[in-house]
């Protein structure tokens, strides 16, 4: 049911006109709507705690580095993390009745394209990779990612098939 769910809030977001100046705010807000319900279940509120914390590390790191970030810089890798993240559960979906190895290695192609592309130099990897090191975190990825280029390498794997 929590499958059918996120699927289900993934296509209605996925569907929604939104104006690229706020698919940035829309994620952040629909993140901590998540986030501040009380009764949000399990899985929704890990998929949003990661999405919250990697749009902020995404825009704060930008302003520290580089004293700004464009609006639509924020807006497309808001979009690519969330078809990243959607593609990611999907495609586990898909293993949930294979070996525990075909989920491993689903898990570690998703790590991998994140590993390879991050967005910054990263200077503090116990944040960074926070999420890698929880171990009951359903999102192990490091929030320093270019979800844009992330998600291309994914894309790109799923068309070789």
């Amino acid at each position: 049911m929590k499958k059918l769910f996120v699927i289900a809030s993934a296509i209605l977001f996925a569907a929604c006109p939104v104006k690229a100046q706020e698919v940035f705010k829309q994620m952040m807000t629909n993140a901590q709507l998540v986030l501040q319900t009380p009764d949000a279940d399990y899985f929704n509120t890990n998929v949003a705690q990661f999405k919250y914390t990697a749009l902020q590390y995404l825009c704060n790191t930008a302003i520290r580095q580089h004293g700004g970030v464009e609006a639509d810089v924020l807006d497309r890798q808001a979009y690519a993390l969330n078809h990243f993240i959607m593609a990611y559960f999907s495609e586990l979906a898909k293993t949930q009745n294979n070996s525990e190895q075909a989920q491993k290695d689903i898990v570690k192609k998703y790590w991998k394209a994140c590993a390879e592309n991050p967005m910054f130099e990263n200077q503090d990897p116990e944040t960074t990779e926070a999420f890698i090191n929880d171990p009951g975190c359903i999102t192990p990825f490091s929030i320093n990612t270019d979800w844009i280029k992330a998600d291309a390498v994914i894309s790109k794997k799923k068309g070789k098939k």
